[in-house]
């Protein structure tokens, strides 16, 4: 994304082109009975995964993968079981040889957390970061158009 791009709303639904339908479960709770922050950590990585195989063309191979940096989460609002939540993630920043996913649980039009994982491209023999290919570079900026 270029400087005069602004960065999407992550709170807002149409923010987001993927979802992914997570289950909230008995065991997500806490001693509060509503959904513990660790598992909102779970149903934003069970999303971002989805997202990663099903729109983007990376990869873990033998000889690149890519790894988890940096994840930021903002707690917007409670969860509750039972239910479910639509997990949403889009390409927010796209750089050299890393990426920023940005993030949301959505209980119907509400937002419950809003989050940034942030990955880098990795070469696996050298063990340091690597640029994205032309290819994938031009896949990556499309998905952070919009």
């Amino acid at each position: 994304m270029s400087d005069e791009t602004p960065a999407p709303d992550l709170r807002a639904r149409s923010s987001y082109a993927f979802f992914s339908e997570e289950s909230l479960r008995i065991s997500d709770l806490d001693m509060n009975a509503h959904v513990n922050n660790i598992a909102f950590i779970q149903l934003l990585e069970n999303a971002r995964n989805q997202f990663i195989t099903q729109c983007t063309p990376l990869k873990r191979g033998t000889a690149m993968t890519f790894m988890l940096v940096r994840f930021e989460i903002d707690f917007v609002s409670q969860l509750f079981w039972p239910g479910k939540v639509d997990g949403a993630c889009r390409v927010a920043e796209l750089r050299r040889s890393s990426l920023s996913f940005g993030q949301a649980l959505f209980d119907g039009d509400r937002c419950a957390a809003t989050a940034r994982a942030t990955i880098v491209n990795v070469d696996r023999g050298t063990g340091r970061s690597a640029p994205f290919t032309d290819e994938a570079r031009a896949v990556l900026a499309a998905l952070a158009a919009g």
